[in-house]
């Protein structure tokens, strides 16, 4: 794996800048192994988290007693005594329980996921099958050919440079290695 230095640093700067970065990891486990003092430092930054399952004990503590919290639950308790003074009573007590404990992260079904977005409250869905996406007959995987990176394959536009030749009645299209040209943005152009 190759990272830049201080990944941390530029992580926090990335945010602020509204640049988007995924670190997909298998547990949690692996970042404190790559980042051992700063990897805290890095999910703070981070504002979403996706687990999508895992058999990593400390993943499944972190998950459940940091990232999903504490609920409370209202237990009511009923007693009631018969006999010649029969006797009625009710308990209500209100108690803290994690939405879900460690185990319970462990044997999520793996049909579903948690998400945890900053400022809202924890998420638990169903994963979404990509097979059965409208476009799979666009992947390989549908039948579709293999995508070809830096390969044009829906141009909307052609650049073609030319010479003119003699009395100009045709032009002749100049060999690759004397196009010397510059694209300029709409700010450039305005500047110059």
């Amino acid at each position: 794996m190759s990272l830049p230095d201080d990944f941390e640093k530029i992580l926090s700067v990335m945010r602020s800048r509204n640049v988007s970065v995924s670190i997909i990891l298998q547990n949690i486990a692996q970042l404190k192994a790559l980042f051992e003092k700063q990897w805290e430092s890095i999910m703070g930054n981070c504002d979403e988290f996706l687990y999508l399952g895992g058999n990593e004990t400390s993943t499944h503590k972190l998950i459940s007693e940091s990232l999903l919290g504490k609920s409370t639950i209202d237990t009511n308790t009923y007693g009631k005594s018969t006999g010649r003074s029969g006797n009625y009573s009710t308990n209500y007590q209100i108690t803290g329980r994690e939405l879900l404990t460690p185990d319970e992260v462990r044997m999520l079904d793996n049909r579903y996921a948690l998400l945890l977005v900053r400022g809202e409250r924890p998420i638990m869905d169903e994963k979404y099958d990509i097979l059965r996406h409208p476009h799979l007959s666009h992947t390989t995987d549908g039948g579709g050919e293999a995508y070809r990176h830096g390969e044009v394959t829906q141009a909307v536009a052609s650049l073609a440079f030319v010479r003119p030749t003699g009395d100009m009645p045709r032009l002749e299209p100049l060999a690759s290695g004397e196009i010397t040209f510059e694209l300029l943005s709409e700010e450039d152009m305005q500047a110059l």
